[in-house]
């Protein structure tokens, strides 16, 4: 049995922990920032891409943070001197190193640095293991399967997968290596703070006296947001005192297309694109939604789901997500992948009183209280490094072949 090492030392990389970027950059920041609270020396190394907005805030983490420059931007974020950096703090400093996500040039810095250096290497697929994110641009992502990712995901001394379902896609890959199943984390807000309505409002007076339906993710095919404009179109005259408000960065011009198709179903009136919100702004839509709405075709994970719930708001998504706890707690719907689906859950959640979304909301915050809160995640992913590295008893968490 090897000695437990009695101070970790653990860097992050990942490719951008930009806010535009969405899901992962807010969870892996957040994921190091709790592991400095378990006596862990957390390290972050990841590129800087300016035009997606300003890093998210990290709190006592170490960052090692690097310009993408133009050839990253258009080379998977190829930047020789973060790789550098990164072999050297692995030569000096590091016990283990925690990749996440794939594809990209950091990606490939990470399995190269903990090689050379004779440390373990856990990966986080971060979603892009799932069959639909696999077929999604297939033909780019076949030349670094076959020049570094595939081999990356052969050299991983563990993978972490958010789920159960994240599990089966590294699996369904003749991966064998251990996999800990962990979900991310979610930041309780203080719902004692209120958190004004007019604050979104002012920005978009047509909010005004309406219930809000709130879509907030990144605007991509891959979020079934043509599904619910479609699905709208046929219920939103039902409901004249609600309003559909789509949130979230657009990074591949997606958003045009969808207000061309809001546009040609007559909808401008009854949808409002908001683009990119944050600090008082998304938690002035968290606090004030009614409903949440997530048609997805693939997650895996989600964490916009647990912040909806963590403001007490009802969620409806799909089972291309792990979110059977909606079901399970009876704080939201988990639907099939279809407009009839999204439809009849849609309907039953307007039509419910507001009493009851309520209930169904305190219930939801309750869950993410008990089985989302960072602290509970932080220190299950911490027994996950010291397993590795100590030969203490394997976590519960911990699944082999």
């Amino acid at each position: 049995m090897k000695k437990l090492v009695e101070k970790i030392h653990i860097c992050q990389v990942v490719a951008s922990i930009n806010e535009n970027v969405g899901g992962p950059a807010y969870s892996v920041a957040n994921l190091a920032q709790a592991l400095s609270q378990q006596d862990i020396d957390s390290h972050l190394l990841t590129l800087d891409y300016h035009e997606l907005g300003k890093q998210t805030s990290i709190g006592e983490v170490t960052l090692h943070s690097y310009p993408a420059q133009k050839i990253a931007k258009y080379l998977r974020g190829f930047q020789p001197h973060a790789s550098l950096a990164l072999q050297k703090l692995a030569s000096t400093k590091l016990n283990l190193i925690h990749n996440h996500g794939l594809w990209m040039f950091p990606n490939l810095y990470a399995r190269q640095a903990a090689l050379k250096n004779h440390l373990p290497l856990v990966i986080s697929p971060r979603g892009m293991l799932e069959p639909w994110s696999l077929r999604n641009s297939w033909f780019k992502k076949l030349p670094a399967w076959c020049l570094y990712e595939h081999r990356n995901l052969k050299s991983a001394t563990a993978f972490h997968a958010t789920s159960e379902q994240e599990a089966q896609s590294i699996r369904k890959l003749n991966l064998r290596q251990p996999i800990a199943i962990i979900p991310n984390g979610v930041n309780l807000p203080n719902l004692v703070i209120q958190n004004n309505r007019e604050v979104l409002v002012k920005a978009f007076p047509e909010l005004a006296e309406k219930k809000w339906l709130l879509f907030l993710s990144r605007i991509h095919p891959k979020k079934g947001l043509d599904n619910l404009i479609f699905v709208w179109k046929n219920i939103c005259k039902k409901f004249p005192d609600w309003h559909l408000v789509i949130s979230g960065p657009d990074l591949i011009g997606y958003q045009a297309e969808l207000e061309l198709m809001t546009a040609e179903l007559g909808l401008q009136q009854n949808v409002t694109f908001t683009g990119m919100i944050s600090g008082k702004h998304k938690a002035s839509a968290l606090s004030n939604a009614d409903l949440f709405v997530l048609p997805t075709h693939s997650e895996n994970f989600g964490i916009v789901i647990a912040e909806s719930l963590a403001y007490e708001v009802p969620v409806i998504t799909t089972k291309g997500t792990p979110w059977q706890d909606l079901e399970r707690f009876r704080c939201g719907w988990w639907i099939e992948d279809n407009k009839q689906a999204l439809t009849d859950a849609l309907v039953e959640g307007m039509e419910m009183s507001g009493d009851d979304r309520k209930l169904m909301g305190l219930r939801g915050r309750n869950l993410v209280e008990t089985k989302y809160a960072w602290g509970a995640i932080a220190k299950h992913m911490a027994g996950v490094y010291q397993w590795i590295l100590g030969g203490v008893s394997t976590p519960s968490c911990v699944k082999f072949c």
